[in-house]
């Protein structure tokens, strides 16, 4: 509380800090916390096991605070006087000014300070800190100045819980000035003045009381005397006897000391106060219960205690399994690859009329195709994620799973965009397969996402505001980390070349089954004994196979109900996706957290109406045969963001 040097019988601080109730406490609070976590890994079962494990604890410590208590409080203070009681009071550091019931306690506790003891000098302490002897100081001395008695209040805490803090004009000079001898108590002392008018002397503590021999010197002596001749009453406010010697020095100066304590007070430690008091020369003449109606026997509220620490036990293991799921998630987070995300750097050429560069020619006759937008939704229009899978083999893109969601109520969409779909290349110019866009623009410093990304926005005319991407073996781990996806067919399917076989029916896929499924051109289904080529199978159907495994695969990944579930299955996808480097930790959650209570069966799934055909030079590629923004209103109608103009442009023209 003070600079001053402890004495003898200062309790060593971790005696106060750490006891055998606070160690088994905590022993308890952790015990029924890792229990509850591990068999119920929720966000509502994190909560719960935190409110278990605080009154775990609470109980804990109750119970062996009340084993190990020795005396009562009652037995501590035996022999000692009860001065007086003062009520809760909420309305400041000097409730006689506002509370009448406060006045009439400090009135009457004055009263019988007066009648017991004939000392002018009288220290006011406490057997440990917020017990409120420093208020009662103020209030006894208020009323002692109301009253008409001639009073002076002395601060002797020069901790920032003294009576200085109430002082507009600072602690200096002060107490240790006028013992030091540097300054004289005509100097040192101010006046404090009431509302009605009332006014008493009052000695600031100064700035340093360190040097215990000026406290109990001559100098303080002959001053306190010099007052004391022409006082009734002088009030000094000190620290808790076992945590300064301050209080010990001035009680050379002291004809005897107000105890002030409460109901939740130690009796260990109230007992040793007094007895340190006692040695110093200014005995316990009598004691103040503060905060209390001082109706009920005087025994410690453990109850009130207990369900603190409780409530703080609860906070505190929260708040540490916060930082520890956080670090994880962290730690996870970080070891997820990421590649640049920059499409300012991609051109966007105006397409020639006629194309005349080898195999980007079409065939004579062969209609171009469908003009792509030149318009992109305005910035939150729409929320979309560009997911690529790509063959580790080739090094082509495979997997061209666009999900774009509106920020207004309209319902989100996925589109597959064939591997194959002809689109215009901004690397060069001209026109390729949509796929080969994944190998970038090494003449413009452009890599693979962000060219196939400024491709995807220009042909849907929705900006990508985020790329995932993985190779066909991350996702073989993926599916089979999750337990397998779902896949159901009404016969048994096969592609040789994909290494694909499944049975009638609804079979929980493996990762090898699953991205055999998404990757067969050539599937074929086993009707009325023989094999026969599945209708339409081509890149269209394995679109909708993508489409179905995604789904399917979402499903699973979005299960995760607490923060721990949602960090291991960031750290089973370390090695598996690229993230792009826009996408932060904190948007990843909230996305994560989102999709958690996101029905997919909402998600519309887009086709893009496309025509078989070859180029001049005998390539195989399909061409849209329908604008994306028609695609849209034919989908939505005008349910989707009024600033997407090119939808609200074609919507008008529908009606």
């Amino acid at each position: 509380m003070t600079d001053a040097q402890p004495n003898e019988r200062k309790r060593p601080r971790h005696t106060r800090v750490f006891s055998s109730a606070l160690a088994l406490s905590v022993v308890a609070a952790i015990t029924v916390f890792m229990l509850g976590v591990a068999a119920w890994d929720t966000n509502i079962g994190v909560v719960v096991s935190a409110a278990a494990s605080g009154l775990a604890s609470g109980f804990v410590w109750w119970l062996v605070t009340r084993l190990t208590s020795g005396q009562s409080l009652e037995s501590s203070v035996d022999g000692i006087s009860l001065l007086g009681a003062i009520p809760v009071d909420a309305s400041g550091p000097a409730p006689v000014l506002h509370s009448a019931m406060a006045a009439d306690a400090y009135t009457g506790l004055l009263g019988e300070i007066e009648s017991r003891t004939t000392g002018q000098i009288l220290l006011i302490s406490s057997p440990g800190p917020g017990q409120g002897a420093t208020t009662v100081a103020l209030n006894l001395s208020i009323a002692a100045g109301k009253g008409g008695r001639r009073v002076m209040l002395v601060d002797a805490d020069a901790s920032p819980q003294g009576l200085s803090r109430f002082l507009s004009t600072g602690r200096s000079p002060g107490l240790s000035d006028v013992a030091a001898g540097t300054a004289t108590l005509a100097d040192a002392t101010r006046m404090w003045t009431l509302e009605d008018g009332t006014r008493f002397p009052m000695l600031p503590s100064g700035a340093d009381l360190s040097d215990v021999d000026d406290l109990a010197g001559g100098r303080l002596a002959d001053a306190l005397d010099a007052v004391a001749e022409r006082a009734d009453l002088i009030v000094i406010d000190v620290p808790p006897v076992l945590w300064s010697s301050t209080t010990t020095q001035l009680a050379a100066h002291a004809d005897g000391t107000i105890l002030v304590l409460t109901d939740t007070a130690d009796p260990a430690t109230v007992t040793a106060a007094i007895s340190g008091l006692a040695d110093a020369g200014a005995p316990v003449l009598g004691y103040v219960r503060n905060r209390s109606t001082g109706v009920r026997r005087l025994t410690p509220v453990w109850w009130r205690r207990a369900v603190l620490h409780a409530v703080a036990t609860s906070m505190l293991l929260l708040t540490a399994f916060g930082a520890y799921t956080g670090a994880q998630l962290w730690y996870s987070w970080n070891r997820l690859e990421t590649e640049a995300f920059d499409t300012s750097a991609v051109a966007d050429p105006n397409p020639p009329a006629a194309v005349s560069s080898g195999d980007t020619e079409l065939p004579p006759g062969d209609p171009p195709p469908a003009e792509t937008p030149r318009t992109t939704a305005p910035e939150q229009a729409y929320e979309t994620i560009l997911i690529i899978g790509r063959d580790e083999v080739s090094g082509a893109a495979d997997v061209i799973l666009y999900l774009v969601r509106p920020t207004n109520s309209a319902d989100p969409f996925m589109v597959s965009l064939p591997r194959d779909l002809y689109v215009e290349n901004a690397c060069t110019g001209g026109m390729s397969r949509i796929n080969v866009l994944i190998h970038g623009c090494a003449n413009k410093d452009i890599n693979g996402p962000s060219l196939l990304a400024h491709t995807v926005g220009q042909f849907t005319g929705i900006e990508v505001d985020h790329f995932v991407l993985f190779d066909f073996d991350g996702f073989e781990r993926v599916v089979d980390a999750v337990g397998g996806v779902e896949i159901c067919v009404d016969y048994p399917v096969s592609d040789r070349q994909a290494g694909l076989s499944l049975p009638a029916g609804c079979t929980k896929a493996s990762g090898e089954q699953a991205l055999a499924w998404v990757r067969s051109r050539h599937t074929q289904q086993k009707i009325g004994g023989s094999w026969k080529s599945v209708p339409g199978a081509s890149d269209l159907l394995r679109n909708q196979h993508q489409q179905d495994v995604i789904i399917e695969l979402f499903k699973e990944l979005k299960s995760f109900s607490s923060p721990t579930e949602l960090t291991a299955q960031v750290a089973s996808l370390a090695d598996v996706f690229t993230l792009d480097n826009t996408l932060s930790l904190p948007a990843a959650v909230s996305l994560a957290w989102e999709l958690r209570d996101f029905d997919l069966s909402d998600v519309k799934r887009l086709k893009i109406p496309v025509r078989l055909t070859r180029t001049k030079s005998g390539q195989s590629i399909l061409v849209a045969t329908m604008s994306f923004d028609e695609v849209l209103v034919e989908a939505y109608g005008g349910r989707l963001p009024t600033e997407h103009s090119g939808v609200q442009e074609s919507a008008a023209m529908a009606e």
